[in-house]
């Protein structure tokens, strides 16, 4: 398996479970306010971590050329 091919596997079952947090918080599933905090930064963190694998693909990509 090529490296790139990892990254974008791993990707996109971070944007899945970006996408189930997502759910939780509008379908209220935060039983209180700590639990809603600890959603969002669950999400906030997911969201960091898809950028920075974006940016090393593309850095990747540009290397290959």
């Amino acid at each position: 398996m090529r490296i790139e091919n990892f990254f974008t596997y791993f990707k996109n079952q971070l944007k899945a479970r970006q996408e189930q947090i997502k759910q939780s918080i509008l379908s209220g599933m935060a039983k209180d306010w700590s639990d809603y905090r600890y959603l969002t930064g669950k999400l906030a963190a997911l969201t960091q971590e898809v950028q920075e694998l974006t940016d090393l693909l593309r850095k990747t990509e540009l290397d290959d050329d």
